[in-house]
């Protein structure tokens, strides 16, 4: 059986601005991945200080996550 996950990005920041915004995902049970793009190049040795963390979730959760999104941005001055 196939299992087809669309993954979209749906915030990018800093770690401390994506652990706020996993405990409100986690709050209302939407599934979501976190890639941290700093983290993994630090492991090769090749680190940014540009690199971002993001959160990526299912496009079919996008509805769900909209009302989230736009509260904590506006709540946080995004």
């Amino acid at each position: 059986m196939e299992h087809e996950h669309n993954l979209i990005e749906i915030f990018s920041g800093t770690e401390i601005q994506v652990l706020a915004l996993k405990y409100e995902l986690e709050e209302a049970g939407i599934e979501y991945m976190v890639r941290n793009d700093q983290a993994a190049g630090n492991l090769v040795g090749i680190g940014s200080i540009q690199a971002g963390v993001r959160i990526l979730i299912e496009e079919k959760n996008m509805e769900k996550v909209t009302p989230i999104l736009e509260d904590f941005k506006r709540r946080n001055k995004f």
